[in-house]
This record gives C-alpha cells, sequence and structure tokens, in this order.
C-alpha cells in the first residue's frame, strides 16, 4: 500500500490535496456526527467523485447510512457504509466539514489509524488534527471546496455530484443569506446548475419536507418560546416526550427549527436546545452578526460559524439555558463576527 508519513499539525495547501489525491488509490471519507447539509452534501459529492476517478472508496457513517430525512434524496447515499465496514487501518483518511477529531464518533477510531489523516475543513476553530490539514475559512462551504479541488484535478462532475454539493453551499450559506456568502458562492452554484442541478427540487426536499407531526411539532416548539429583549435572545426546546406527543415526528426534522426563531426582530442570537434519546442536550445557534456563536460553541467543544453554530451540552435541559444565557452576559457578547 502506498502512502506518505506527515508530521501531525502539518498545514497544507489544495495543490497537495490535489496531488495526494492523484497518488492514492483507497480512501476513508467520513464527517462528523449529527451531520448537516454541508456535511452530507461534501461526504457523498466527494465519494462520488473518487468513484468517479476510478478509486477504491469508503464512505463512513457513524449512523450506519440513517441520513436526516430532509437529506435522503441526495444522490451516492447507498455508498454509505458503517464504521464496521470501513477497513481497520485505512492508508488514506479523509475527514470532512469536522472542526475536530471528536466529532468523527464512530468513526474516530479508524481516523487515528489512519497512515495519512486529512483534514479538510473551513471551520475557522478547526483544531488542525490532521496529518495534512487543508482548512480554508474563505470558502463558505467545504462543498465549495471540493467543487475547487474537482476543478484542481481536472475532473468534469455530473449532475449527481453537483446535486451533493450544491446542497452544501445552499444549506450553509442559509439559502445565500450568512455573512459567509460572497462572490465566489454564487459563481460555484453558477457552475452546479450548468450540470442539471434544479434549485426547486433541492429546496423542496430541504426545506418544503416536513410531514405533518413535524409540523405540529414546530407549532409546540413555537408556542413555549421565550424572547428576553435585555440579552437579545429568542429560544426554545424540544424533548423526547414531544415526538410521540404529536404522532411521531423525528428529531432530525428540526433541523430548520432555530431559523424561525431566528426571524425575531429584536433577537440577536436564537437557539433550539433538543434532548436526543441518550439524554444529551444538542443546542443549535444562529445570529444575526452581532455575536460569534460559534465562540459560545467553543466553550461546550462546538464549533461551527459565526452566525451558525452549535455543541452538545453535558448538562440537562435547566442548567443549559442557564449557563448559555449567563455566556451571553459576558464578554462573548461582545464578540463581533467578522
Amino acid at each position: 500500500m502506498r502512502g506518505v508519513d506527515l508530521p501531525v499539525g502539518r498545514h497544507g495547501d489544495l495543490s497537495s490535496l490535489v496531488d495526494l489525491i492523484r497518488r492514492e488509490e483507497e480512501f476513508i471519507l467520513a464527517t462528523h456526527v449529527n451531520p448537516d447539509g454541508d456535511a452530507i452534501g461534501s461526504l457523498l459529492g466527494l465519494g462520488l467523485l473518487f468513484r468517479k476517478m476510478g478509486k477504491r472508496v469508503f464512505v463512513g457513517h457513524p449512523a450506519n447510512g440513517e441520513l436526516p430525512p430532509q437529506y435522503s434524496f441526495l444522490p451516492g447515499k447507498e455508498f454509505l457504509r458503517g464504521p464496521s465496514e470501513c477497513p481497520s487501518q485505512p492508508t488514506c483518511f479523509i475527514a470532512i466539514d469536522c472542526a475536530n477529531l471528536e466529532r468523527l464518533g464512530k468513526m474516530r477510531a479508524p481516523a487515528q489509524k489512519a497512515r495519512l489523516l486529512i483534514n479538510l475543513d473551513h471551520h475557522r476553530d478547526n483544531t488542525r488534527f490532521g496529518h495534512l490539514n487543508v482548512v480554508d475559512e474563505s470558502y463558505s462551504a467545504t462543498a465549495e471546496i471540493i467543487f475547487t479541488i474537482s476543478q484542481r484535478l481536472g475532473q468534469k462532475l455530473d449532475r449527481d455530484i453537483a446535486t451533493c454539493l450544491y446542497t452544501g453551499i445552499v444549506t450553509d450559506t442559509g439559502r445565500f443569506q450568512y455573512s459567509n456568502t460572497n462572490q465566489r458562492t454564487f459563481r460555484v452554484a453558477q457552475e452546479m446548475l450548468a450540470y442539471g442541478v434544479s434549485p426547486a427540487y433541492i429546496f423542496q426536499n430541504v426545506y418544503e419536507n416536513l410531514s405533518f407531526p413535524c409540523l405540529k411539532l414546530l407549532g409546540r416548539v413555537l408556542d413555549r418560546a421565550k424572547f428576553l429583549p435585555e440579552k437579545g435572545i429568542a429560544y426554545s426546546f424540544v424533548s423526547q416526550r414531544d415526538l410521540p406527543a404529536v404522532g411521531g415526528a423525528e428529531m432530525e426534522e428540526t433541523e430548520n427549527f432555530v431559523d424561525l426563531l431566528r426571524a425575531v426582530k429584536e433577537a440577536e442570537v436564537a437557539a433550539i436546545l433538543k434532548e436526543m434519546t441518550n439524554g444529551t442536550i444538542k443546542v443549535s445557534l444562529r445570529s444575526k452578526g452581532k455575536i460569534d456563536v460559534s465562540k459560545l460553541a467553543e466553550k461546550f467543544r462546538g464549533g461551527g460559524h459565526p452566525s451558525a453554530a452549535g455543541f452538545s451540552s453535558p448538562y440537562d435541559l435547566e442548567k443549559t439555558i442557564d449557563v448559555l444565557l449567563k455566556l451571553l452576559e459576558s464578554d462573548e457578547r461582545h464578540s463581533n463576527c467578522k
């Protein structure tokens, strides 16, 4: 098996990664637990690109291939494999859109045993945990970096790959509304359309694909929402008891609930707290720009962007809310987004 030995923490540019991709023949790809649209779109898009190139690729997923319902339409999901189906000691492992090693979940073990661990991301708070770290926060989404990689490789995309990458970009930019949206973002999106991507089809699947029980769940969440003008936050929560009470909604369907709270005129920060099956409280944060919510998330070993971030809390629901509100009173409140 071919490969190169590199010290952990080496910074790499796109050229070094492109050279490595050309040289190597086998890869494991994985992304973070509780993946969002950019994580899933980037994972599947790169997996399909590698298959198109004739590479031997394992597209790993900690949940054994189970995707949130709004992303189940994406091409390439049939190639997802659980940790036990991937080589335990791979030559090349690419961690995609993952700010730290812990967030790989069950895919962390093969990542640590890989001869070459590549860290491909665009998050400012990335810990540079790989042997080769290609981390560029100037990109709006990791999917946008992968498009650039395909260009450097001289590889034409197809509609399936482009659909995955467009989904990553449109979700991580908040439908081209967040501050990470720039001219390059629109140019890349335009390129995706040239491959036959349908924005309407993707929008309907991602944003207009709620089950009726989930719609009723949204009503509950909005009814119990609180707005604290002195702290500039609107927040609510979803408990496990809510799901059967509305007829069987799925927690994975609630990804975009937080964006509705962000729409409150006076709210600088929006938060949705979700009680997961293991009792962990998962928190999704959004900001309008004055407060960098990624810095709040870092307090809990989470991460994200200045305008969109998340973390898993070690506390129960009540204490998580209390700690979050106290953090908003600290100097973090004055850490403006750039």
